[in-house]
């Protein structure tokens, strides 16, 4: 009689029931699936579990945990192969080999949240709107942030010069700089800091340095996978730190961007994920984003809904509004 072949199974590493609830998290940015390490070891230790494709066993714990990992299970392990890259160099041309392709204008649909604190201290808000956001390389934005009564917020920027301004019944107001003045602390006086969204955005290549010119450092501990830029100031001395993680499985993109002063203070936290292509062969961009400036008390949630390239574009699309009509504030060093 013919021996049956092994049986196959997906399998987890032995985690404890914190950690279950940490990768199994609906909010959780790494997936519902912990990557290569697909397989629960067999063990003792209170709160471990074991998967296979005939059971379950449950050492410890409650039994609606272990439904969830059932579940989560039954779901199946998405392949991925979670390859470090050799050096810092692999690492960033796996990410720009995909960023380069948005060589046109894109248009994207979205559902947008933000909120900030203006100059004196009053919050603003403005939760679950329309908007649209249009980008061209390789700093060309338009964020209009929309209501039933039109647009009440917009994010803006050419080649010379970028913009937000606000228009609601208590505040119509715009702000304004030029990028050839456009030092870090004129940019920081406004709450959401317009390079820095453009970063965030991860919609241009990254770049092989940032200010003073130093290459990043590449670290790698086991699926954690960071490029490491350190600004220097004028003075030749770190003016900041930039971590990019990056996705270990393919498509091998940022989900992760953290600037931090030299004191560690972070500045600009977001998070990206739901990489999809642009149409059929298209560059994968991401579709959800979370970007958080602590200092600032601001916020933007960021959902896209829809995205196309439109190579028909004209460029007036970033024109300055040089007709507005409210109150207006030109940021300077």
């Amino acid at each position: 009689m013919a021996s049956r072949p092994p049986q196959k199974s997906c399998s987890v590493r032995a985690l404890s029931r914190t950690s279950l609830r940490e990768k199994f998290s609906p909010y959780s940015t790494s997936g519902l699936c912990p990557g290569r390490h697909c397989r629960v070891a067999s063990g003792t230790e209170p709160g471990r579990y074991i998967f296979s494709r005939s059971r379950l066993l449950r050492r410890t714990g409650h039994g609606a945990l272990a439904l969830t990992v059932l579940l989560v299970f039954l779901a199946g392990c998405p392949p991925c192969p979670g390859v470090a890259p050799a050096s810092r160099r692999e690492a960033l041309l796996r990410v720009n080999e995909n960023l380069t392709k948005i060589d046109q204008p894109l248009h994207c649909k979205a559902l947008v949240s933000f909120r900030f604190e203006d100059a004196d201290g009053k919050r603003r808000s403005f939760i679950g709107h329309d908007a649209r956001l249009i980008f061209a390389q390789p700093r060309s934005l338009l964020f209009d942030v929309r209501s039933l009564a039109g647009t009440v917020a917009q994010f803006g920027s050419n080649d010379e010069r970028y913009w937000v301004w606000i228009d609601v019944p208590e505040a119509r107001k715009l702000w304004w700089g030029e990028w050839r003045r456009a030092e870090e602390g004129a940019l920081r006086k406004l709450p959401i800091p317009p390079n820095e969204l453009l970063d965030a955005l991860v919609l241009r290549p990254l770049p092989l340095s940032l200010e003073g010119g130093l290459l990043p450092l590449l670290r790698l501990v086991e699926d954690d996978h960071r490029l490491l830029f350190v600004r220097l100031g004028i003075d030749g001395q770190p003016a900041g730190l930039r971590e990019v993680r990056l996705d270990p499985c393919e498509p091998h993109q940022p989900l992760e961007i953290i600037d931090r002063l030299p004191d560690g203070q972070v500045v600009m936290h977001a998070v990206l994920g739901r990489y999809r292509r642009i149409g059929a062969e298209g560059p994968f961009t991401p579709r959800h984003y979370v970007i958080n400036w602590p200092l600032n008390k601001a916020e933007i949630r960021l959902d896209i809904l829809g995205t196309r390239f439109r190579p028909d574009l004209p460029g007036e699309v970033f024109d300055f509004p040089s007709e507005w009509q409210g109150e207006s504030e030109k940021v300077v060093p």
